[in-house]
């Protein structure tokens, strides 16, 4: 069974989770710190190092991304302390909320840009050292997209709930009650049909040269 394991794949992959994780969290305190939240620095989360989110969240930054990528998906989860009530004046809570909580996905996004453009680059040199940071690139392009439209699905308790929560008129208030009353139900339906969503959007986004190189580094 072991045989058949693709040792560069798996630490690829969990590599590539790692860093989309990190990034992601990062944004979330980074953003909060800048509006004059010190929560997440109080905690110690204002930070790129992995370790500290691994130590905070095994499950999910360990465990979860490494059974992943033994089986060839990517995934895991983590969360950042933030309270939006104590950002600076002249900020209003719900706007705190949407720019905390929009600063994660966007951050994947400048993430995939980047990784095309590594892809590209070291495509374009032609030399076998570059194969594992090419693999890694095109790990990080498909992680990364996973990761933001995931998190942008408006179900609680992802990130993008809090922005429809932060932009919906007080008339919706009620249909939001049901939403939370609902959400661990409703975040299992997501989460394990997430793929047949998110699958469309990866084969829109990811070059075609990218998803190519991925079937062929299987």
């Amino acid at each position: 069974m072991f045989q058949d394991i693709d040792v560069r794949s798996v630490v690829v992959g969990f590599l590539s989770i790692t860093i989309s994780l990190t990034v992601h969290e990062f944004a979330h305190a980074w953003t909060a710190d800048r509006l004059g939240d010190d929560t997440p620095r109080r905690a110690g989360r204002v930070t790129l190092n992995p370790l500290v989110i691994m130590a905070a969240y095994p499950i999910g930054a360990v465990v979860a991304p490494l059974l992943g990528a033994f089986n060839g998906f990517l995934f895991g989860w983590a969360a950042t302390p933030v309270n939006p009530a104590r950002v600076r004046r002249g900020i209003t809570i719900r706007t705190a909320d949407l720019l905390i909580s929009v600063a994660g996905p966007v951050s994947n996004m400048l993430l995939v840009g980047l990784a095309i453009g590594l892809f590209y680059g070291l495509d374009a040199l032609q030399a076998e050292w570059t194969e594992p940071l090419r693999r890694l690139a095109a790990y990080l392009v498909v992680s990364n997209i996973f990761l933001a439209a995931f998190n942008l699905l408006p179900i609680p308790p992802l990130d993008g709930y809090h922005v429809l929560a932060a932009k919906a008129p007080d008339a919706w208030r009620p249909a939001l009650d049901l939403i939370e009353q609902y959400s661990f139900m409703l975040f299992l339906l997501i989460f394990f049909g997430a793929g047949r969503f998110i699958a469309p959007l990866l084969g829109l986004l990811v070059p075609d040269e990218i998803r190519t190189y991925m079937l062929g580094a299987r």
